[in-house]
């Protein structure tokens, strides 16, 4: 049954292989629309106005959902402005992702190319990548988070007619809010799913080259002279073979070091903006359960939206930091395979390989920090520092006694 199903996911490269998320980014403007045209300056017009009609819907609902909390957290200033700053910088990371990569498009074109023809010179090494297995993962997950995206925005629409008694309105306006809704909600889940992609397509190839030395040389003591457990190669074949892996490597970090280019200030914002998220939701979860009144709900819904969009900063997080401890990896497997080789001259070359790994070893970071656990570790110290801080100013008005946000909110909309 799976194989049936990865059989209508026939793809013979990674750019095949990326073209259903390709087609999510298009819709969400997040890189230009048309790609392939004699006339390119009529192209760029055309993606401008595109990227335009999109960015409205970018605003739209923000600046909707900003008059809404002015009512509804009278009761709390502090409250009040720390949202409406986390609805203005995620309308900044989203504008400012769509001109990035609109002005990237052509590095990223490269970044895609320089995919394919690192495939190409893996497959002379005898290592192959099962594209189809690639493009059927993305399209789950896909499937997966856009579920997400609908599901929890159900959960908050329930909120309101039931907890709220607020009956929808369906007014002229109200397909271009729903879309300006999902468009503003789905943003941010793409931007950091498509980092991620490109790491996991990095992650891959690392591994296929920790395989190809695997493959051809001995890297274990009980390898040696069983040559059952690698390729049967001969002293010339091993040492032409490792010239091609050391040139693999150091175009792989070529790739790094561009992706690290056209990523690193949309995904350092992205970054921030979670961590924002993280500070303002806790603190509407303290409030929702100090208080108990409607918004107490809604305190929860936020909050699951926190963890939702945390989520995928984890998983490139993750990702990121696999890739680093594979660079550390294949130093390792070379070690081993010095250790076990019995050629001064496949040692030699191997010693070399082992200076290159030395000095270029990949870092998926944006320059002012790498994308690894410690970010992490260092996200949630700074979430817990500051949302104490929050905490002492806001129980410091004198209005926050007496919270009557529950006639106030049934009135905002």
């Amino acid at each position: 049954m799976v194989y049936k199903v990865l059989q209508k996911f026939n793809t013979s490269s990674s750019i095949e292989a990326f073209q259903p998320f390709l087609l999510l980014l298009k819709c969400l403007g997040l890189t230009p629309f048309f790609s392939n045209a004699s006339n390119r300056r009529l192209l760029s017009v055309l993606n401008v106005i595109i990227l335009l009609l999109i960015g409205t819907l970018y605003i739209n609902g923000p600046c909707r959902q900003i008059r809404k909390d002015m009512l509804r957290f009278q009761s709390s200033p502090l409250a009040v402005n720390s949202r409406i700053f986390t609805y203005l910088m995620g309308t900044l990371v989203y504008h400012l992702t769509m001109l990035i990569n609109f002005l990237h498009r052509h590095r990223l074109r490269e970044l895609f190319q320089a995919f394919v023809n690192i495939d190409r010179e893996l497959q002379q090494v005898g290592v192959r990548i099962n594209y189809r297995m690639h493009r059927f993962l993305i399209t789950a997950g896909m499937v997966c988070f856009l579920s997400g995206i609908f599901v929890t925005s159900a959960l908050v629409y329930a909120y309101k007619i039931t907890v709220l008694n607020n009956q929808p309105n369906f007014d002229g306006r109200w397909y271009y809010n729903m879309f300006s809704f999902v468009y503003y909600n789905a943003a941010f889940p793409t931007i950091t799913s498509y980092f991620a992609i490109v790491l996991w397509f990095l992650l891959v190839r690392f591994q296929r080259l920790a395989m190809a030395i695997r493959m051809y040389f001995p890297t274990s003591p009980s390898a040696v002279g069983n040559p059952s457990e690698f390729a049967i190669c001969s002293e010339k074949e091993q040492i032409n073979v490792l010239k091609q892996i050391k040139i693999l490597h150091d175009k792989l970090n070529d790739v790094v070091e561009l992706v690290n280019y056209c990523f690193s200030v949309q995904i350092t914002f992205c970054v921030g903006l979670c961590f924002v998220i993280g500070v303002v939701c806790s603190f509407g979860l303290f409030r929702a359960f100090i208080y108990r009144n409607e918004l107490f709900y809604m305190g929860v819904l936020n909050f699951i939206w926190y963890m939702y969009y945390l989520f995928f900063v984890l998983f490139f997080i993750a990702v990121g930091s696999k890739i680093t401890r594979e660079g550390k990896r294949i130093g390792i497997l070379v070690h081993k395979a010095i250790n076990c080789s019995s050629s001064s001259a496949v040692i030699n070359e191997l010693n070399l390989f082992s200076q290159q790994l030395l000095h270029r070893s990949p870092v998926i970071t944006c320059g002012l920090f790498v994308y690894d656990w410690t970010l992490w570790y260092t996200m949630i110290g700074a979430t817990a520092t500051y949302l104490i801080i929050l905490i002492q100013f806001d129980v410091s008005f004198p209005n926050l006694v007496n919270v009557n946000a529950t006639a106030v909110y049934r009135g905002s909309t």
